[in-house]
């Protein structure tokens, strides 16, 4: 139905309409009013013959005549000289023009006109007539009504098919927007979504699909989503897609897929039939690569087992370093007492470098398990590796492996680094070591250094801290080299291809990685069955290096009697400090616990403490110990011992004033070297 609600238009509509009734209106009573003179003046002519002819009868007959059709309530003809006339009467109005007349809307109006005959007035007609101009009035209004109501729905006929035609256009902009929202939000994703027909084959695939499976355009007819999926699997991914078009969906499945560039990867998939009505017509999947997923799960067992492994390197770190204090100590002091030319000297070196070995062993594990936590100086890499030249565990690897030829390429100009020496000289004898070992008869160990400056890129790829100068040391063979399956794996605690107990312990590149990755470097890998090439990255300083401290006879670092407070819960463990503080002429103390020390200290003092970090549950800990021993000799020295590893607590004891770290097994050399240090710097 039509609208015919009025607005501003529509009132002007109205206006223009009433303003062309009203110009009608006046013209036609204008118009009529002329017709009607022009009518009374045409009676005269023809009435002039019969006034002349004095034919009274034809005249009154054309007066009756005219009364009737022109609606004339009297009419009469006066002939001058005579006192009669010819009138003629109508009868009174009738009906609804009685009823207008008495209300004024038909009313009468005198013509008057001279009868002229041959230029002569021979005599003068006179009309009474009625206007009826209502009637033709109505009609007029009756007409632009009509005309009004035709405009009018015209109007709102097109007036609606405006809004509609507007409505339509935004509801298709809307439409094409909501569609083009729809299209980037999938595009955006970084899952793959796909439609496909009964039979499989792709008719819609996002950006992220056609990328990975090599598709070209959304809709790709000619490939077929189970080509993309490994042979293997191919039967269970129809059965799961006959599954979703019976079933409307399905759960998360994972299969093996096959990337338009040949890569394999795992695939998780979802999906959904696609209906039209009632018929199932397709179905829509969404596909997400888990690749780094499985990474991440892989990493979480590694991490989970370096947990293991650091819940059990620390249970047994400290009670084995401090069983091994004894196999390293004591034999030190009886060659003190032995000749060059004695028997038991060789005896006595070979317990304490195995007692040393087994430290080395405990050392790599909490390594592998806690990272490195130590105090870093500023090194030049190419003295680090001629330290390592001049060891005995280098010249021993020279005697066990005579054909293998040892070389050298090293920058002239190299970048120092700022790192713990001790740590990357034991990377360095581990991955020569290792290259060494992977030779099987004649062949080349190359060792390079080298400046190199890491990209924005290479930084992504290797997972470095940051882009910029580096400093790579290369150590290549030409063994036989490691698969490439087992690459990923080398760095594992404990996974090796040697024999266990006899040419390793399965802990060496895994020390090297956790070394190399808490200095903020990297290590990568190439290998062919011509060899392997390590290359070892660690971020340069530009600072110079400090110069070497000049190494003193252990003769030179005995004390003067100063009082050395040993602190610590094992038994054997003190009295091995006792001896050893003795024999480099101090006078030792010792206390089994926290609270016996503060008991002592009360009343006495003490030139250096050498407190045990770890003491029995349920006593004083050595940083709550030194705490204590402040608050009574505010400034006292002290040295940290601990068999198990530099932790939180030797970080926060050292700030708060500890002079020095040793760890458990410690020398004669290590304890007199750390004293000297404390009392006087």
């Amino acid at each position: 139905m039509t609208d015919f609600h009025l607005n501003r238009h529509s009132y002007l509509i109205i206006l223009l309409v009433a303003i062309s009734f009203c110009i009608s209106s006046v013209g036609y009573v204008v118009s009529k009013g002329r017709v009607d003179r022009e009518d009374f003046k045409t009676h005269a002519v023809f009435l002039a013959d019969d006034i002349w002819a004095l034919n009274a009868s034809g005249a009154t007959a054309y007066l009756q005549l005219a009364l009737k059709a022109q609606h004339y309530r009297s009419l009469s003809i006066l002939i001058p000289g005579e006192d009669s006339s010819l009138e003629v009467l109508s009868r009174s109005l009738e009906g609804v023009s009685s009823l207008f007349f008495q209300l004024g809307l038909i009313w009468t109006k005198e013509l008057e006109q001279s009868i002229t005959y041959r230029g002569m007035v021979i005599g003068k007609l006179h009309g009474v007539k009625y206007v009826q101009v209502v009637f033709p009035l109505l009609n007029i209004l009756c007409l632009h009504l009509l005309l009004l109501l035709i405009i009018i729905t015209i109007d709102s006929l097109l007036r609606r098919r405006a809004i509609l035609e507007k409505l339509v256009r935004e509801r298709t902009h809307n439409l094409q927007d909501s569609e083009r929202r729809f299209q980037d939000l999938v595009n955006l994703l970084p899952e793959m979504v796909f439609e496909t027909d009964m039979d499989g084959n792709i008719t819609y695939a996002n950006k992220e699909a056609q990328f990975r499976f090599g598709l070209k355009g959304e809709s790709s007819k000619s490939n077929n989503l189970f080509s993309y999926i490994l042979e293997k699997e191919g039967t269970s991914v129809r059965e799961k897609f006959q599954k979703t078009l019976q079933d409307g969906n399905t759960a998360l499945k994972e299969f093996r897929a096959k990337g338009g560039d040949g890569t394999c990867f795992p695939l998780l998939m979802c999906a959904a039939s696609i209906k039209d009505g009632e018929q199932v017509i397709g179905a829509r999947i969404i596909g997400i690569d888990i690749t780094e997923r499985h990474h991440l799960e892989e990493q979480l067992l590694k991490d989970q087992k370096m947990k293991a492994i650091g819940l059990m390197a620390g249970g047994v770190a400290h009670d084995l370093n401090n069983i091994l204090s004894g196999i390293v100590s004591y034999p030190e002091l009886l060659l003190l007492d032995q000749g060059n030319d004695s028997p038991l000297r060789g005896p006595l070196e070979t317990i304490r470098k195995a007692g040393m070995d087994a430290s080395e062993v405990v050392s790599d594990l909490l390594t592998v398990a806690r990272g490195v936590i130590a105090e870093r100086d500023v090194v030049a890499p190419n003295d680090l590796i001629h330290e390592y030249f001049a060891s005995h565990d280098f010249h021993e690897l020279c005697t066990r492996y005579p054909l293998v030829s040892i070389e050298t390429a090293l920058a002239p100009v190299l970048n120092n680094i700022a790192c713990s020496s001790i740590h990357v000289r034991k990377c360095l004898m581990n991955l020569i070591t290792n290259g060494v070992e992977a030779i099987s008869r004649h062949g080349v160990l190359l060792i390079e250094t080298q400046n190199q400056r890491v990209t924005a890129k290479e930084q992504e790829e290797w997972c470095l801290p940051s882009q910029g100068q580096y400093t790579r040391i290369t150590i290549s063979d030409t063994g036989v080299g490691i698969a490439q399956d087992e690459i990923q794996q080398i760095f594992e605690p404990f996974y090796t291809k040697k024999v266990m107990g006899r040419s390793g312990t399965g802990l060496g590149l895994a020390v090297v990685w956790n070394i190399v990755r808490d200095h903020g470097g990297t290590v990568n890998v190439q290998s062919s069955s011509e060899g392997t090439a390590f290359d070892v990255y660690f971020p340069s300083v530009a600072i110079p290096q400090a110069s070497a401290a000049e190494e003193k006879d252990w003769r030179e670092l005995k004390g003067n009697g100063e009082v050395i407070l040993v602190i610590d819960d094992e038994p054997r463990q003190r009295d091995v400090a006792s001896k050893l503080l003795r024999s480099l002429g101090y006078a030792p103390c010792v206390a089994g616990s926290g609270e016996e020390a503060l008991e002592y200290l009360a009343n006495n003092s003490a030139a250096v403490l050498l407190l045990d970090m770890l003491m029995t549950p349920g006593q004083y800990s050595g940083r709550q110990t030194y705490e204590e021993v402040l608050k009574i000799h505010p400034g006292q020295k002290a040295i940290i011992t601990s068999g198990y590893a530099e932790n939180e607590d030797v970080r926060v004891t050292l700030e708060q004033g500890a002079g020095g770290f040793i760890a458990k097994p410690y020398t004669l050399e290590q304890l007199g070297t750390t004293i000297q240090t404390v009392l006087f710097h």
